[in-house]
C-alpha cells in the first residue's frame, strides 16, 4: 500500500533521532574505552504487521485489497499480525570512540495472520515468510546513559520459505494448507533500528562477556513481486511488513590492548668515567596503605542548603530545583532521594552530582516536613541586592508550598532584605563580582525549629574514598613551571595534568576499574622554566579488597571566607560524630573550597579548616578516652572526585565544606 511509506519514513526517523542522540557522545568525549571486537549471539521474538497492499494470492480468494475495490480509501496499513522468531550470530567492532560497526546475520521469521476484509464470507491466510537477515549496522555508543548503545542501517532479506494456509469463515468453506507463496524474490530490502544496554557478567585485563537486552524496530519492503501492473507500486503495494522486536544479547568481547608508553633512549655523551653521586629522586608517591584499595559501604550525612538561587532577571525558579505536580508532590517522601546503592560502582555512585539531587529538592524536602509538623511557622527571605526581584523570587516558593504541600498560606511570611550572611567582602576581587551576584541572589528558609534543618541520610557503595588516592609530591631543587604525569599498566594508559602546584591526589578507582590487582608504571615529567624536563619513572602495584567495609561519611557546609565557622558545627561534631568512633578506626577530615579567590590563599583556608574539626574531634575522643589517629587534609580548591560543580552558586558553596570520614 502507498502509505506503507510512512512506515518507511517513521524507521528513517528513527535512525535519525538515533542519530542525534548519540552525538552528545562525541561533543563529551572521544576516547572512554579501549578498542574491541565482539562476538556473539542473539535471540529474540517478532511482533509482526503485515500489509499486503494489492495482491492475487490464491486462486479461491479474488484478491486482498483489489484495485477493483470501489473504496479504495479504505484500505488499512496493517492487515494482519503475528509472532515469530528471530536469532543468529553477529559481530561488532568499537572503535576507542563513540563510534562502531555491527554486522548480524539471523533466522528471521515474520508470520502473520492476514484476513481479507473484501470477500464474503471473510478470508484468512496464515503465512508463514521466513529469511536470513543480513543486518549491516552503525553502532553509537552514549554518555548520557552509560553502556546504552543504539544502532542503525539497512536490511537484506534472502527469502528462504514462504508458504500460507487459506480458510474461510463458514465452516465447510475452501480450505487449503501449507501453499507455497508464489512470486517471491530473491531478496528484499529494508531498514532496522534498535537500541541495547550491555551488561558486564564477567571481566579480565583483556575481555569480557555481556549480556545485552535489546529493543529493534525493522521493515521490510517488497516481500512478492509485483503480479497486478495497474495502480501498483512494486515496493510498497504489495506485502511489506514492519516488526517490533525484544530480545537479549550474549557476547564475548576481545579488547584491543592500547599502545603503552615509550619514550626515546637517552644515549649519553662519551665522558671521562668519574664517581658522583646518585641523582636525588625528584617526585614521591604515596600510596594506600597496603597498596589496597577498599569498597565501602558508606552511610552518609548530606547538610541541605536552606536556599534556592535564581538567575538574573528571572524571578522564575529555576528549571535545574525538582518541582512536582500536586499528585506528586502528596506522595513525596523525602527518604526515597536517599539510596544510592545501585549503577556503576566507580562512575554513578561516586559522583557529588548524585547527592546533589537531595539539594535539588529542598522546595520538596521542606514542604514534606512542614506538612509532617503542621504547627512550624517558615519565614522567606528574598535577597536580591541587584535587581530588587527578592519579593517576587520569594513569592514563587510560597505559592509552590502552598499550592502543591497544602501548606497554608499563614504559615509563610515574606520578608525583603539583604543576606544577613552574605557571599563576597569588600576585599573580593572584582573579577568575581557576577558570581558573587549570583550566591547572593537567593531565597533563604528561615525556621525557628533547627530540627527542620537536619541533613538528609543516604547509602552508597564507594570505591573513590580518599584514602585509596594515590599522593603525589613534586619537588626540585629550583622551581618548576608544571609536570604532568602518565600511568600505564593492564592495557591502559591514563594521563594527568598539567599541575602547578607541588601536590596532587590522583583517585585510584577508576585505575582498578574491573582488575583485582594490577601492575603499573607512573611516568612523571617535570617542566622547569628553561625548557628542561625531568622524566622519573616508578613502578608500583594494587590490589583490590575483596571485603567490604563499613564507613560514615558527615559533610559541614561553611560560609563564605571562614575557617573558624566550624566552631558552629562543635555540638555536631561532639555529640553526634565523635561518639560513633571507636578505637581502630581511620578517621580523615578533608577541607575543601571554591575557585573564588587565591589559590594559595584557598588551599591555606582549606587546610585550616581541616585543622579546626580536627582539634575539636581530637579534644572530644581526649575526653571519651579514645585513643584514635585523626588525619586532617587540606585539598583547596583541587577539582577532586568530592568536587561540586563550581558554575553554579549552589556547588560553590557546597565545595565550602569539610568532609569527615570514619572508616570501621
Amino acid at each position: 500500500m502507498k502509505n506503507h511509506w510512512k512506515h518507511i519514513t517513521a524507521g528513517m526517523l528513527l535512525g535519525c533521532a538515533l542519530l542525534l542522540i548519540s552525538g552528545n557522545a562525541q561533543a563529551q568525549d572521544n576516547t572512554f574505552r579501549a578498542q574491541a571486537w565482539r562476538y556473539g549471539i542473539h535471540l529474540g521474538v517478532n511482533a509482526n504487521s503485515a500489509s499486503l497492499g494489492y495482491q492475487d494470492l490464491y486462486i479461491f480468494d479474488p484478491g486482498i485489497h483489489n484495485f477493483n475495490n470501489p473504496n479504495p480509501e479504505s484500505d488499512k496499513n496493517v492487515d494482519g499480525k503475528g509472532l515469530g522468531g528471530y536469532g543468529g550470530a553477529f559481530v561488532e567492532y568499537l572503535s576507542s570512540s563513540w563510534w562502531g560497526v555491527q554486522f548480524r546475520a539471523s533466522w528471521d521469521m515474520r508470520d502473520a495472520e492476514i484476513t481479507d476484509e473484501y470477500t464474503v464470507p471473510k478470508s484468512k491466510f496464515i503465512t508463514r515468510m521466513s529469511y536470513i537477515s543480513i543486518e549491516p549496522a552503525i553502532r553509537f555508543d552514549q554518555h548520557l546513559i552509560r553502556n546504552l548503545s543504539l544502532t542503525v542501517g539497512p536490511l537484506i532479506a534472502v527469502n528462504m520459505h514462504g508458504t500460507f494456509d487459506f480458510k474461510r469463515d463458514h465452516a465447510g468453506d475452501v480450505t487449503a494448507a501449507d501453499q507455497k507463496v508464489p512470486d517471491r524474490p530473491v531478496a528484499s530490502l529494508g531498514v532496522t533500528a534498535g537500541v541495547a544496554y550491555d551488561i558486564e557478567a564477567s571481566r579480565s585485563v583483556n575481555s569480557s562477556f555481556y549480556v545485552s537486552p535489546f529493543f529493534d524496530y525493522s521493515f521490510i519492503a517488497a516481500q512478492r513481486k509485483s503480479v497486478i501492473t495497474r495502480s501498483q507500486n512494486s515496493t510498497t503495494d504489495i506485502w511489506s511488513t514492519q516488526t517490533f522486536r525484544a530480545g537479549i544479547r550474549l557476547s564475548w568481547e576481545s579488547r584491543k590492548p592500547e599502545e603503552k608508553i615509550t619514550e626515546a633512549p637517552y644515549v649519553p655523551a662519551p665522558r671521562a668515567a668519574v664517581v658522583e653521586k646518585p641523582a636525588e629522586k625528584s617526585v614521591y608517591i604515596v600510596m594506600p596503605r597496603d597498596n589496597t584499595v577498599v569498597t565501602k559501604n558508606i552511610k552518609g550525612y548530606f547538610s541541605i542548603l536552606p536556599y534556592v538561587f535564581y538567575e538574573k532577571d528571572n524571578a522564575e525558579i529555576p528549571a535545574r530545583y525538582i518541582k512536582l505536580s500536586n499528585g506528586d508532590a502528596g506522595k513525596y517522601k523525602e527518604v526515597d532521594n536517599a539510596n544510592y546503592t545501585t549503577g556503576e560502582l566507580t562512575v554513578q555512585e561516586t559522583n557529588v552530582d548524585q547527592l546533589m539531587v537531595n539539594y535539588y529538592n529542598v522546595l520538596n524536602i521542606y514542604g514534606d516536613r512542614m506538612r509532617k509538623n503542621p504547627k512550624e511557622q517558615l519565614t522567606l527571605r528574598g535577597c536580591d541586592p541587584v535587581e530588587k526581584d527578592g519579593e517576587a523570587c520569594a513569592l514563587k516558593v510560597k505559592n509552590y508550598l502552598v499550592d502543591n504541600y497544602g501548606i497554608k498560606a499563614s504559615r509563610i511570611t515574606i520578608i525583603v532584605e539583604p543576606p544577613r550572611k552574605p557571599s563576597g567582602s569588600a576585599l573580593t576581587n572584582p573579577e568575581f563580582t557576577s558570581m558573587i551576584d549570583d550566591e547572593n541572589r537567593r531565597v533563604v528558609f528561615v525556621f525557628s525549629n533547627q530540627d527542620m534543618y537536619k541533613p538528609v541520610q543516604y547509602t552508597i557503595r564507594d570505591e573513590s574514598s580518599i584514602d585509596n588516592d594515590l599522593v603525589f609530591n613534586v619537588r626540585t631543587s629550583t622551581p618548576f613551571s608544571s609536570w604532568t604525569v602518565s600511568i600505564a599498566g593492564e592495557n591502559q594508559v591514563r594521563k594527568y595534568g598539567p599541575y602547578t602546584t607541588s601536590n596532587q591526589r590522583i583517585n585510584a578507582s577508576p585505575i582498578m576499574r574491573g582488575l583485582d590487582q594490577g601492575s603499573f608504571t607512573a611516568t612523571t615529567v617535570v617542566s622547569m622554566p628553561d625548557g628542561r624536563k625531568i622524566t622519573e619513572k616508578e613502578n608500583f602495584n594494587l590490589r583490590k579488597e575483596k571485603e567490604v567495609k563499613n564507613a560514615s561519611r558527615y559533610l559541614m557546609v561553611f560560609d563564605y571566607n571562614k575557617a573558624d565557622a566550624v566552631a558552629t558545627y562543635e555540638t555536631k561534631i561532639r555529640k553526634e560524630i565523635a561518639p560513633g568512633m571507636n578505637v581502630g578506626n581511620t578517621v580523615i577530615v578533608h577541607g575543601h573550597t571554591d575557585i573564588i579567590g587565591n589559590e594559595e590563599a584557598n588551599q591555606k583556608l582549606s587546610q585550616e579548616r581541616a585543622n579546626e574539626a580536627k582539634r575539636i574531634i581530637d579534644d572530644q575522643l581526649g575526653k571519651d578516652s579514645k585513643n584514635i589517629d585523626v588525619q586532617a587534609i587540606g585539598i583547596g580548591q583541587t577539582n577532586m572526585q568530592y568536587t561540586f560543580q563550581n558554575t553554579l552558586p549552589e556547588g560553590r558553596m557546597y565545595n565550602r565544606n569539610v568532609f569527615v570520614e570514619v572508616i570501621e
